[in-house]
C-alpha cells in the first residue's frame, strides 16, 4: 500500500556510475535514475523520489505489502550501493487499488466538500477523472482518479488482476517532511517504512482521511409512520435535492452570498443544517454506491484493523 517515497541520505561515493541517464552539472550535482526511480545529487545529500511498487513491480495498481516494501527498500540498497538504514523520509504516499461495479467516476462525483481540506475536481467529456483533497497547509493530501485511465495514458501494461476492470485508486499523501513529523512525532526512516507499528498507523491515517469526507448521494425517504408536516416535507425534499445536486447547491450558495442575499451567520447555519440531516440515518441512507465502496475498502485493511469503518 506504500507507493510514492521520497528519501533523502548523506553523500556517498560510488552513486554516479549505477545512475541510467546520469546528467552532470558540476563535480557535486548530477542525476539519473535506477528503473523508474529519479536521482538527485548536490553537496546537501542525494534524494531518491518515486513509486516503489513500480520498481519493485514494474507497474503501481497491485498495492505492496509489508515484506515487499522491505523487498523494495532492500533492492535499491543493492542497485545503489547505498546504507538506506538511516535515510529520512521526506514524502510518503498510501494507497490502494479498488475494483468498483461502475466506472470510477460514479463514484468520484460522490465525494463532498469536507471542513479539513480544499477540493479540487479534473474532469473531462468522458467524465470525473480526479477527485483531489489538500489541507491549508498543503502537507497532507487525499486523491481519488481512475487508475485503469492512467495507466493507459502512460501505455503501461495492466495487471492481470485488474484487466476488464473498473479500478478506482484511492490515495492518501503526506508531502512534506514537517507533515510526517507532525504525525509520527520524529521523522522516519526508509527501514520503518516496513516496521508493523508505523504501517498500521499510515493505514489509520488514510482511513481517518476517507471517513473526513462525506459521500453524498444518499437516498432520501418518508417514514410512512410518522405525521409529514409542510416543514419536514421541505427539509427532505432540499436534503434530497442537495444529495443529487450538491455543485448546484453549492453554485447557489455563492451566488447568494455575493449578492449579499444569504450572510456568512445564515450561511454557517445552512452547512451545520446539511451535516446534522447528512448524519440521520432516520431521514437518509447510505448511496448504494458508497455503501459498495465503504466495503471494499474496508476489505483492504480488516486484516490489521478489524474495526476500519
Amino acid at each position: 500500500m506504500i507507493d510514492n517515497i521520497s528519501l533523502k541520505v548523506p553523500c556517498q561515493d560510488g552513486l554516479a556510475q549505477r545512475l541510467q541517464d546520469l546528467r552532470r552539472r558540476d563535480i557535486h550535482t548530477y542525476s539519473g535514475h535506477i528503473q523508474n526511480l529519479g536521482v538527485y545529487q548536490n553537496l546537501d545529500g542525494i534524494t531518491i523520489h518515486g513509486s516503489l511498487a513500480k520498481y519493485l513491480n514494474g507497474e503501481n495498481i497491485t498495492p505492496l505489502t509489508r515484506k515487499l516494501v522491505k523487498e523494495a527498500i532492500t533492492k535499491l540498497e543493492t542497485e545503489t550501493g547505498l546504507d538506506l538504514s538511516l535515510a529520512i523520509i521526506k514524502s510518503i504516499e498510501f494507497g490502494i487499488s479498488v475494483i468498483t461495479k461502475e466506472k470510477p467516476s460514479e463514484y468520484l462525483k460522490l465525494f463532498g466538500n469536507p471542513a479539513i481540506f480544499t477540493r479540487r475536481e479534473y474532469s473531462k467529456m468522458r467524465g470525473i477523472e480526479t477527485i483531489s483533497y489538500t489541507t491549508n497547509t498543503g502537507a497532507f493530501q487525499f486523491t481519488g482518479y481512475d487508475k485503469i485511465q492512467e495507466v493507459l495514458a502512460k501505455r503501461n501494461t495492466i495487471p492481470v488482476l485488474f484487466e476488464d476492470s473498473n479500478v478506482l485508486r484511492l490515495e492518501y499523501k503526506i508531502v512534506r517532511r514537517r507533515g510526517i513529523q507532525t504525525k509520527f512525532k520524529k521523522d522516519l526512516t526508509a527501514y520503518e517504512l516496513f516496521d508493523q507499528d508505523v504501517y498500521r498507523k499510515l493505514q489509520s491515517l488514510f482511513l481517518e482521511a476517507y471517513r473526513a469526507i462525506p459521500k453524498l448521494g444518499r437516498l432520501c425517504y418518508f417514514n410512512k409512520l410518522e405525521n409529514i408536516t409542510p416543514t419536514k416535507w421541505t427539509e427532505l425534499l432540499a436534503e434530497q435535492y442537495r444529495q443529487a445536486y450538491p455543485k448546484e447547491c453549492l453554485h447557489l450558495q455563492q451566488t447568494l452570498r455575493e449578492s449579499g442575499a444569504l450572510s456568512e451567520k445564515s450561511c454557517e447555519r445552512i452547512r451545520a443544517a446539511d451535516r446534522k440531516r447528512a448524519k440521520d440515518y432516520l431521514v437518509s441512507d447510505t448511496s448504494p454506491l458508497v455503501a459498495e465502496l465503504d466495503t471494499q475498502v474496508k476489505r483492504q485493511f480488516v486484516e490489521y484493523l478489524p474495526n476500519a469503518i
